[in-house]
């Protein structure tokens, strides 16, 4: 059952099958072949019915011309059922089909006879709703950061409390996906699944598979089995029988496609293509060896997919990976499940993304394996061409989770004709079988049912069927009788089946996992420190952060091992650096949990090899930590080496810092697996780590610890590796002297006064330092452990949609299309361009890559034009460069608008751009975003923008896309949920338009859209020509209807080289007859799709095929020099009264522009609960841990005490100011991106943007500090007053604020969050060491002294120790030996002398001076001042740097 999509199957170039079917039909006398024609001709006339097989027959022995004119008459039935027989004569005559034939005979490999039956299927969603979320005017009530707030739930239950008020707010709706399913799949055919959007498909699928949630909110009913087996069976892994690819590309950027697919093909295989169902003999097994290691399914899938040409190539993202072409990203998606060898295989809309041509190959491929392996394929597309829907032996139509019809394709169109319905002449049969269920259908009634609808319409006879109505005559009609008759029979074991029944092919398909454990640990191993190496950014990126704090660290403490307050400090310097640097392994973990999540549905591998494998993967950069960061810190400090000690300390604290960072580091990945993005998980790592560094041994000493939190202390991974490398240190034998302290050596002083002591009292010994390893190692495995059940259990899937068809009731839009009238003027421009290249250095070598060649043409005004080509031919890579979006490689060529050459500011205010996955502010409505764009780009020294006029010009637009009943209805995202894609897809035209561009570029506008919506987006798009602007849309899979709707075509062949331009004319005569001039071209067949038969005559489909250099013989063309002369004309009559200018850069003030920006980003902001609900949430919780410390002993009587309360201080203020910098970073990073695409369009300038998020953030970060400091005030003892509470409020303020507009800062200034994230451990490790805590003022060296004064630490800790103890008489008890000590004057006295001074005495003492009233004002200022350097950077930083992947 190995590769039953990859046998490297290949088809015939259409020359050749041409060539071969005239030299077959030759045979028939060409007299008789006229006959035949008029015979059939004559049945038209007279409305006889040609029988199918004797249609069939007759089109067998016509030549391809005859031929061609007698499909066009003949009955769909007998067409598809021709094209199917042309199918199977290449199947018969593909030499590749006949050898893998012949090496199925040579494997002597067998199949079991095997049929899938759904009976009674449904899946039920309970959904709970508040009532109150809806709005009486039917609106979508929009979360913000207080509703839904934990205060406002308890605010609710009191109110009904008080109100005697005992019914829930809530209200329970069950939904159906899909009900009343019953289906029957036999064995080696393909089924197509049409339906429109959220009829069902999806879940259809989901269900045959198996991976469908069922939980107390989601129900799984009816059966699905396989013969007698069905998911629950014993001993029986579905996923050994049925496979998912999934709609959504979720891919490993880093991995090549080559590797992607050979990662799979070894979980699924266990690595070879030996199974227990061929045969045996030294024969077969020399023949699948060599197969093994000629990797022969992987090369042969990569071949049939097209993918050969770009095997090695990263298959990359959409951000800061550069890979492979979003067409070629979905082949690897269909490539890496097809690998896998299941007998029946789901495939969820495969061609999104694909051209027509390749979504061809795939399908017939697909057919032909099946055939010979006799499988099941079941494929849902969205827009199949009429040759690929011939393609497929029975289609399966859904409407509102209901099937409509389930039977052969052929018979299709026949049903819904009985039943009152026509399909219309040049239109896919598969858009009018989606549209027949949806309001649309009526329309489709023949003209006798229509008439009689009219007619009848007194008497409520409804001739337009509801989904019900069709489901219900669908199961009364023979074909769904048939079903419920098939469904209802017990599966007879075959006699095949029981010879195949053997007790090795049992255990295959009972084996969840392919490969042993060992073997699965070393696959994911390999992998995940593949993937760690290749992403070279952030190894330099970790490496730099190692040096650099190493370095300062080590120089900053150099040679103080005989301070102990500095050796403790560097210590624990060297630990928080550590954890901090450990969170920058968790943020890549929730990039790629899609990734797992489907390979766990697939059973690639038992889920805790994924996180050993993940986990080992952080070995060597927690290693690199250890070694660069702990090897110039111990050295440069001087720590113990020799005087008693040894070698072997190093090491001891290479070991403990090593594995405490890889022990950090997996707990802290448990958060990937428990929350649900990003934001959270930082939210609670930053609590985590607060909660490690409080109870640390160090922050508060152990003796200072509360009984009730000293738990805690015992279970901290942070305070063990500190204890161990203290222990290290002190008991290395180096402080083995006498000490002040009769009976204790120094080493043991120093433990005993850090409470570092058994229950004797007894210092702790070296054996401790051991303990350390062992209870890092314990953690490790604890948090695998843990990661690997909560992955296993915990699954966060995409959101639901806020607007769905109830809610959108489209107005049924006429298919005329009329001009309409634009209010706002505007510049019509003509763009020429001539001999464009773009060349640009290969991700893989040094190597240049000519992606473009010498591209000519003309983007008119008034006119749509189609760029088209395979994938990666260079659609949009010729769009980008038109529209300046390219911001590297080497452009050459000519660009001109109505013949000026091209200005990059003018060119920008004049065009819009539609990307093909545009992001939008998922925090507004749809309405919100596109007044944003239209009151930032629409002239406002135009006469005619005016708020009235601006608000009908957004009305208008929204109206033409139909989009005006959901305006009101949130953008949305993935995971909270969200607008649909194909909303999203209008929505990106309706921002653009509402600039009133003169050009509009479009990058794949209805890819992923079903017909339906693919029309909707196209009208809208034939409107906006007819005004006079110009349109140039990439378009891959267009329906005969839409292609027709272009005016004009730009047809590129793979290499980036023109194979035509020009008009099209009425139904692509133009283009046909240009390439049907050359002999090579096969003649297009009736009701085919142009657009398909030229992708696949120029070789556009995966297998490639072209035997004709169409590019070269369109350069020596009459059309290539009719294209010039258009070029030159258009030059020619260029003058001042056509050339494009604007008054001024941008179309606003700068007022507008940020009073505009600050209403949108305060929007987003109170519209972000998870951001700032989160944090709020968070300063809370740490407010009450910390203060929880104090609250027994809120008097500090001791120095142990103080020091305490100044390390929480310290402790304090750094984490929330942390808290804030890595809290913010991800949110900003999608801001700054939404950002760069308003740039491009010269929406506003930076200072708009920069301080639109620096007012946004003061009330989040005025409430988070007023709350904190509210609480943990109070608990910690301060004195109640208002002056001291005010300026402790007010310092806690300003370093969350500061550090907060650093985060932004350095997402401005790097390329991604994770580096940004990076840098910012460094700066708050430099904080946290400058501050005074770690190392006293005077113990800092003369050439770091700067960084205590340049950095902010001890600016906010001076005064908020100066602003509480100033004038504190409370009695503080001295230590023997400290600062206060000798202050005092206690210096000479006995050690157990008690010395006694004031908690003012022992701040000023203990900072040797340094920390004093008068230095409040100045530390002010200066906290200030370095906020105010932060926005001026930001401002730097987006203006003049742009990390888009382009």
């Amino acid at each position: 059952m190995q590769s039953l999509d990859g046998s490297g199957i290949g088809s015939p170039s259409a020359t050749q099958y041409v060539a071969a079917a005239n030299e077959f039909q030759r045979k028939v006398p060409e007299n008789m072949q006229n006959a035949i024609l008029e015979l059939i001709q004559n049945c038209k006339d007279k409305d006889v019915e040609i029988p199918e097989l004797l249609g069939s027959k007759f089109l067998e022995a016509l030549d391809s011309t005859r031929r061609q004119q007698a499909k066009s008459i003949m009955p769909f039935s007998v067409r598809v059922a021709a094209d199917r027989e042309d199918v199977k004569q290449h199947l018969s005559d593909s030499p590749l089909i006949r050898e893998f034939h012949e090496l199925v005979q040579r494997l002597q490999m067998k199949t079991p006879d095997l049929s899938l039956r759904i009976k009674d299927g449904y899946f039920k969603v309970i959904e709970h709703h508040d009532k109150s979320e809806t709005k009486k005017d039917g609106k979508q009530r929009i979360e913000t950061v207080y509703n839904g707030a934990p205060i406002q739930s308890l605010w609710k239950k009191l109110y009904r409390i008080a109100t005697c008020t005992t019914k829930s707010a809530t209200q329970t709706i069950e939904r159906y996906p899909i009900k009343n399913v019953n289906l029957f799949f036999q064995q080696g055919k393909t089924y197509l699944v049409l339906g429109a959007p959220r009829s069902g498909k999806s879940t259809l699928l989901r269900l045959i598979a198996g991976i469908l949630s069922n939980d107390k909110d989601h129900e799984v009913g009816g059966s699905v089995t396989i013969n007698k087996l069905n998911p629950q069976s014993e001993g029986v892994v579905w996923s050994n029988f049925v496979g998912y690819i999934d709609q959504i590309d979720r891919l490993h950027p880093y991995l090549t496609v080559k590797e992607t697919c050979e990662f799979a093909w070894n979980c699924r295989t266990g690595g070879t293509h030996k199974t227990p169902l061929m045969g045996d003999g030294p024969e077969i097994q020399a023949e699948i060896e060599k197969m093994d290691k000629e990797q022969t399914t992987i090369i042969a899938v990569l071949q049939a997919m097209g993918l050969t040409r770009v095997r090695d190539t990263f298959v990359g993202d959409q951000e800061t990976v550069r890979g492979v072409s979003g067409g070629e990203k979905k082949r690897v998606t269909v490539s890496e499940m097809s690998v896998g060898g299941y007998p029946i295989m789901c495939m969820d809309e495969i061609s999104t993304g694909l051209d027509a041509a390749t979504t061809y190959d795939i399908c017939k491929l697909l057919q032909e394996v099946n055939a010979l392996r006799n499988h099941v394929k079941i494929v849902s597309l969205l827009q199949p061409p009429p040759e690929t829907f011939s393609l497929f032996d029975e289609l399966i139509l859904l409407s509102g989770g209901q099937i409509i019809y389930s039977g052969p394709v052929q018979d299709v169109v026949p049903y819904f004709e009985s039943l009152g319905y026509q399909l219309p002449e040049r239109m896919d049969p598969a858009d009018w079988l989606q549209a027949i269920p949806t309001k649309d259908g009526l329309q489709y009634l023949s003209n006798a049912a229509a008439e009689t609808s009219k007619e009848e319409a007194s008497l409520e006879t409804q001739k337009h069927l509801t989904s019900e109505e069709f489901h219900t005559k669908f199961y009364e009609s023979e074909l769904g009788r048939q079903i419920l008759e098939k469904v209802s029979k017990t599966f007879e074991p075959t006699e095949n089946n029981a010879k195949l029944a053997t007790e090795a092919v049992i255990k295959m398909m009972g084996q969840r996992f392919r490969n042993s454990s060992w073997d699965s640990l070393k696959l994911l191993s390999y992998r995940e420190c593949l993937i760690w190496w290749r992403d070279k950014a952030g190894i330099k990126t970790r490496i730099a952060q190692d040096l650099i704090m190493g370095i300062i660290a080590g120089t900053v403490f150099w040679q103080q091992s005989d301070n102990s307050t500095s050796v403790l400090g560097i210590l624990f310097q060297a630990m928080f650096f550590i954890s901090v640097g450990a969170i920058l392994k968790v943020p890549p973990q929730y990039a790629v949990r899609g990734i797992l999540y489907k390979q766990q549905d697939a059973n690639f591998f038992p889920t805790w090899s994924y996180v050993v494998g993940r986990s080992l993967s952080t070995i060597p950069p927690s290693v690199i930590d250890g070694l660069l960061f702990g090897t110039i810190v111990y050295w440069f400090v001087g720590l113990a080496w020799n005087d008693g000690a040894s070698f072997g300390n190093y090491i001891m604290f290479v070991l403990i810092t090593t594995m405490a960072s890889i022990g950090i580091g997996l707990l802290f990945s448990i958060y990937s697996a428990i929350t649900r993005d990003r934001a959270q998980g930082q939210a609670m790592i930053s609590v985590t780590i607060v909660i490690l560094v409080l109870f640390s041994g160090f922050t508060v000493q152990p003796s200072v610890i509360p009984k009730y939190w000293i738990w805690v202390y015992w279970i901290n991974i942070f305070a063990w590796a500190y204890r161990g490398l203290t222990v290290n240190e002190y008991m290395s034998g180096k402080y083995d002297f006498e000490s002040q302290v009769p009976g204790l050596t120094q080493g043991e002083l120093v433990l005993t006064q850090l409470g570092f002591v058994d229950r004797n009292g007894q210092a702790y010994g070296f054996e401790w330092a051991g303990y350390s390893l062992l209870f890092s190692l314990l953690i490790c495995l604890v948090s695998v452990v843990s990661a690997s059940i909560f992955l296993n259990k915990v699954r966060f899937a995409t959101g639901k949609s806020l607007a769905n068809d109830s809610i959108e009731q489209e107005e049924d839009k006429n298919v005329e299309v009329k001009e309409v009238k634009t209010e706002l003027p505007f510049q019509p421009v003509n763009l020429t361009f001539k001999d464009m290249h773009y060349t640009v250095t290969s991700s893989i070598g040094k190597e240049k890559i000519e992606l473009l060649k010498g591209i000519d043409g003309v983007i008119a005004a008034g006119k749509m034009t189609a760029l088209m080509g395979s994938s990666g031919a260079g659609k949009t890579t010729l769009m980008d460069v038109l529209s300046l979006r390219k911001s590297s490689g080497e452009i050459t060529g000519e660009v001109q608008l109505n013949g000026h050459p091209q200005e990059e500011l003018t060119f920008r205010r004049c065009t819009g751009y539609v990307e093909q996955f545009d992001v939008q502010s998922a925090q507004l409505t749809i309405r919100e975003t596109c007044e944003f764009s239209a009151k930032l780009r629409l002239e406002s020294s135009d006469p005619a923008v005016t708020d009235l006029s601006m608000s009908r010009f957004i009305d208008q637009t929204l109206e033409m896309l139909e989009l005006t009943p959901i305006q009101d209805f949130l953008v949305g995202s993935d995971d909270s949920g969200g607008l649909s894609f194909e909303q999203r897809k209008r929505l990106s035209i309706a921002v653009e338009l509402v600039a009133n561009p003169s050009i509009i570029f479009l990058d794949e506008p209805t890819s992923g859209l079903d017909a339906r919506a693919a029309s909707i987006v196209c009208r809208g798009l034939k409107r906006i020509a007819l005004s006079g602007r110009s349109i140039c849309a990439t378009i891959h899979q267009p329906s005969i209807s839409i292609f027709n709707s272009f005016d004009t075509l730009l047809l590129l062949k793979r290499g980036g080289e023109v194979v035509f331009y020009g008009d099209l004319g009425e139904n692509s005569k133009n283009l046909i007859s240009y390439l049907q001039q050359y002999e090579a071209t096969p003649l297009i067949q009736p009701g085919e799709n142009p657009a398909t038969w030229m992708l696949t005559t120029i070789g556009a489909g995966s297998a490639g095929g072209e035997t004709f250099d169409y590019a070269g013989a369109y350069k020596s063309s009459e059309l290539h020099l009719q294209a010039l002369e258009k070029i030159d004309e258009i030059v020619k009559t260029s003058g001042k009264e056509n050339a494009i200018t604007f008054p001024s850069k941008y179309a606003t003030s700068r007022y507008v522009q940020m009073l505009t920006v600050m209403k949108r980003t305060w929007k987003i902001y109170w519209r972000s609960p998870s951001y700032n609900r989160t944090r709020v949430i968070t300063s809370a919780f740490l407010s009450l841990l910390i203060g929880s410390v104090y609250v027994s002993d809120r008097v500090p009587t001791s120095e142990p005490a103080m020091n305490s309360r100044v390390t929480t201080i310290y402790v304090s203020f750094l984490m929330m100011a942390i808290l804030g910098m890595n809290t913010v970073l991800p949110f900003f990073e999608v801001e700054r991106n939404m950002y760069y695409r308003h740039k491009a369009s010269l929406m506003y300038d930076t200072p708009a943007i920069s301080s639109a998020y620096t007012l946004a953030e003061l009330p989040f970060l005025i409430g988070t500090g007023l709350l904190y400091t509210t609480i943990f005030y109070f608990m910690i003892g301060f004195e109640v007053d208002a002056t001291k509470f005010f300026l402790y409020y007010l310092f806690m303020f300003l370093p969350m604020a500061l550090f907060t507009y650093t985060g932004q800062m350095l997402v401005s200034v790097c390329p991604n969050a994770q580096i940004a994230q990076g840098f910012g451990g460094l700066i708050s490790a430099c904080t946290g060491l400058f501050t005074g805590v770690l190392i006293r003022p005077a113990d800092i060296p003369n050439f770091w002294i700067f960084m205590y004064w340049l950095l902010p630490g001890q600016y906010v800790l001076e005064s908020l120790l100066v602003t509480q103890y100033d004038g504190d008489d409370t009695p503080i008890v001295a230590s023997p030996g400290t600062a206060f000590w000798n202050y005092l004057g206690c210096g000479t006295a006995a050690a157990t002398t008690t010395c006694i001074g004031t908690a003012e005495e022992w701040v000023y003492a203990t900072f040797d001076g340094n920390f004093v009233i008068e230095n409040v004002p100045k530390n002010l200022a200066y906290l200030i001042g370095m906020i105010v350097l932060t926005r001026i950077l930001t401002v730097f930083g987006l203006g003049y740097l742009n990390y888009r992947s382009t």
